[in-house]
């Protein structure tokens, strides 16, 4: 007997996928909440682990090390007075509004938030959730402009943290992925 060549479990009438757009991030920093409305676009984290080489007579192999956190990036519509907090929040780390003092966060209080990155299904139910704590802008990208555009003006983070927690909402937890009568 060959290999079957339909879709296979893709098919599954209770199979439910994750989609792009179905998501918010929420940030509570030190200056105020960065508003999730604003955000156009961001990453899940991502891990790297480390390999620890083992060298024993005329052979090698590998084993997992440390692992550390990657940085996500984070795109903000800039709206002008409407996300005070977020500007807030990056002068807090770096005042690069005062060019003369050129003020920097000393301790973590003063810089450092709270971000929950949450899936949704299509009747507004968690897939899943990442939290991350200790949150500061690593880097500011206060993005291009151009006079041939129609295009938003964005501003673009890439984030540092230093611990995550990820719930998954799906499979045999108390809140399933399948909703009734959407």
């Amino acid at each position: 007997m060959g290999q079957p060549m339909g879709i296979g479990r893709l098919g599954d009438a209770d199979l439910v996928f994750k989609r792009k757009f179905r998501w918010t991030l929420f940030i509570s920093t030190p200056c105020g909440v960065v508003e999730e409305s604003y955000v156009k676009l961001a990453s899940r984290p991502n891990i790297s682990i480390e390999e620890t080489e083992i060298n024993f007579l005329n052979a090698k192999t590998w084993i997992p090390g440390k692992a550390s956190w990657e940085t996500i990036t984070v795109t903000y519509y800039d709206v002008g007075n409407a996300n005070e907090d977020l500007w807030n929040w990056l002068a807090s780390v770096y005042d690069f509004t005062d060019p003369i003092n050129l003020k920097q966060g000393g301790n973590r209080a003063s810089y450092a938030g709270f971000a929950e990155l949450t899936l949704f299904d299509g009747c507004g139910n968690r897939m899943e959730e990442w939290e991350l704590d200790d949150v500061w802008p690593q880097a500011i990208n206060f993005g291009e402009l151009d006079y041939s555009s129609s295009e938003e003006v964005t501003v673009e983070l890439t984030l540092r943290y230093s611990s995550v927690s990820y719930t998954n909402y799906c499979g045999a937890q108390v809140n399933p992925c399948l909703c009734q009568g959407c």
